[in-house]
């Protein structure tokens, strides 16, 4: 039985001359884990957003088609009385608090519901249980939350309800490694303990592989495939043209011929561990890197925020010319304030920073901005004019450029960071993902020496993180140095020379991806291995020869067919 069905749905907004969706058809049966993949901008939010009824009932737009959840058409039903039996989830957590305990937050959504003050005691506890969270968070506010407890009280607020069909949007897109796992064991309990529907949209195809009966992909608003995980995990090519990445035991399994394409580690570990014959004993190419001359140096920098915050411990580091860097660790380890201070948005509290040779608080405020770069992590911090062009041209237009220079640059930049077409656009309206292209650009479009980057693929498909990974180290081989602040470490390690972890405001470990990944501090450190990786060591091969993609297990791994 359909308990949503989405028929021949074309859906604009306002203001924007393309279609979101273009003649969206789907159903979803009573029970099903539906998975929607696709590019950043394909449609996948637009889409669930349909299934509540804000759009087209609070978001103003043209809209076509008709959507029915649980009987109901959503474009007739109220999105307050949808809300009753259709739960939604969204990327980031905090837009959905308004409460100031944990507590509250989720009694506040119960109270539509008419139960006695018991059944809401019952319903509340019920839910904190199911997503791994004591009674112990019920008083603490949930803006002082973790990432990932923040993610899972919004998925307990939605569980209380008892909603028939719960809607994940990119639940783990923000999350550190930890963060990542508790949300997913929470999704993990809801999926085995819970008789409901959930779709979940998500770019990390490990994930939809765990969870999913079946995947839709979805392509500038049309749905282009759809089938079972490994129906789909196996069409390898058209998948990457489409910002889809397929887990890498499946692109294995997909180039070995297996007959079967392998979604899950596990299955993978059992059919390859038969073919296994050992290893090619020469070790794999390093990546070459030569550092070139010392751009910044940071000597015992210490850092306490007002509030005394311990945030930094004395942290020495040197940035080379011609090096891409990845700081790595978990959330709180200080990665943002030290980056923060190299860009000298903060003073250490202790030690010293110096640029060049020269210590950084004696350049001044404009100087330093064309020396290093420094792209935030939530671009609304620093997106300010009224559109898109503006915002890549300010700089330019601060320093005196004449204006045809400035359009050049903007017009690359533009190019590159695939917001062609967007010029006139308010940044108020752009995607979460449009506004992260849109900060890098501002920044990039100036060529600083140092280009410092806090998460730049957070909600970002593949295709594009792939891409702007090539463009970071393409920026690098220039002669820049480039600081990328990351927890995509998979991704990052088939690009950066060196990645840096911390933890706890020290440095814990400095070396090149392989190095790290293999050593205690890559568990010290909560970094998440490739999957591949992690294939290659359940097999107990040696060490030494660590693989961290599919081609170098290829190239590494001596298989018997």
């Amino acid at each position: 039985m359909s308990v949503v069905k989405v028929s021949d749905v074309w859906w604009r907004y306002e203001g924007r001359r393309e279609y979101a969706l273009k003649g969206v058809s789907v159903e979803v049966e009573k029970g099903e884990f539906l998975a929607i993949m696709g590019s950043s901008g394909a449609g996948k939010t637009t889409l669930v957003l349909t299934m509540n009824g804000t759009v087209p009932q609070r978001i103003p737009g043209e809209f076509r088609g008709r959507v029915e959840v649980l009987g109901m058409n959503t474009a007739e039903h109220d999105v307050t009385e949808l809300a009753r039996r259709v739960a939604i989830v969204f990327e980031d957590p905090e837009i959905q608090f308004v409460m100031s305990t944990v507590e509250d937050e989720v009694v506040l959504a119960l109270e539509p519901l008419g139960l006695s003050r018991e059944e809401m005691r019952e319903r509340l506890e019920w839910s904190l249980s199911l997503v791994g969270l004591s009674r112990e968070f019920l008083d603490r506010p949930p803006l002082q939350l973790s990432g990932g407890e923040k993610q899972r009280v919004a998925i307990a607020t939605a569980l209380a309800r008892q909603p028939e069909v719960l809607i994940l949007d990119e639940p783990t897109s923000d999350l550190d490694p930890l963060g990542k796992e508790e949300v997913i064991a929470a999704i993990r309990r809801v999926r085995d303990e819970l008789d409901i529907t959930v779709i979940l949209v998500e770019h990390e195809s490990e994930y939809v592989a765990d969870f999913a009966d079946r995947v839709i992909v979805l392509s500038e608003g049309r749905v282009v495939m759809e089938g079972e995980p490994a129906q789909i995990f196996r069409r390898m090519d058209k998948l990457k043209k489409l910002g889809v990445y397929p887990p890498d035991v499946a692109e294995l399994s997909t180039k070995l011929n297996l007959g079967v394409t392998t979604c899950r580690l596990e299955e993978a570990l059992r059919l390859v561990s038969k073919l296994v014959k050992g290893v090619r004993t020469r070790a794999l190419r390093g990546k070459g890197h030569k550092p070139g001359e010392v751009l910044l140096e940071c000597s015992n920098v210490k850092h306490i925020y007002p509030d005394g915050v311990v945030a930094l411990r004395g942290v020495s580091l040197r940035i080379h010319a011609g090096e891409l860097v990845a700081l790595v660790g978990p959330n709180g380890s200080g990665k943002t304030t030290l980056a923060k201070i190299i860009s000298g948005l903060l003073r250490p509290t202790e030690g010293e920073v110096r640029l060049l040779g020269k210590p950084i608080e004696e350049y001044d405020r404009l100087h330093l901005s064309a020396l290093i770069g420094y792209v935030y992590q939530n671009p609304d911090h620093q997106i300010f004019n009224q559109s898109v062009y503006d915002e890549v041209a300010f700089g330019l237009r601060l320093r005196g450029l004449p204006e045809e220079e400035v359009e050049k640059r903007v017009r690359r930049a533009l190019r590159i960071f695939g917001l062609e077409g967007l010029e006139e656009e308010h940044p108020f309206f752009l995607s979460k993902g449009e506004k992260r292209r849109l900060a890098l650009a501002s920044v990039y479009v100036l060529d600083p020496k140092i280009l410092v980057v806090d998460e730049p693929t957070t909600g970002q498909d593949m295709r594009f993180s792939e891409t702007l990974m090539q463009l970071l180290k393409k920026l690098s081989e220039e002669g820049r140095a480039v600081i990328v602040i990351t927890h995509a470490v998979p991704l990052a390690s088939r690009y950066v020379d060196r990645m840096i972890v911390l933890r706890e405001g020290r440095i814990i470990g400095d070396g090149g991806p392989r190095e790290i990944l293999t050593s205690p501090i890559a568990s010290e450190g909560r970094l998440v291995m490739p999957q591949i990786l992690r294939l290659y060591r359940k097999l107990g091969l040696d060490p030494s020869l660590a693989p961290l993609t599919v081609d170098e297990f290829l190239s590494v791994v001596e298989i018997a067919l």
